[in-house]
């Protein structure tokens, strides 16, 4: 049970460090696509990601057991 719920999480924080970049990327270089209309709607996709994942996150951390002596 750890190993799956370790799984999830590495899943989710990879998901975060995902979202992270994309959103510092479409902020500082808006320009980088060309022909791209609207840079909100894929910030806000991301945004979405990025707080979904979060939750996630929190939301299973809470199913970790619990260690023991301090290990």
């Amino acid at each position: 049970m750890k190993n799956r719920i370790l799984s999830l999480l590495k899943k989710y924080e990879s998901n975060i460090l995902e979202a992270d970049e994309n959103i510092k990327l479409l902020l500082e270089k808006p320009n980088l696509i060309p022909e791209h209309t609207d840079i909100n709607k894929d910030i806000d996709k991301w945004v979405g990601k990025k707080s979904d994942n979060l939750g996630k996150l929190n939301t299973l951390s809470v199913y970790l057991p619990k260690e023991k002596d301090g290990k």
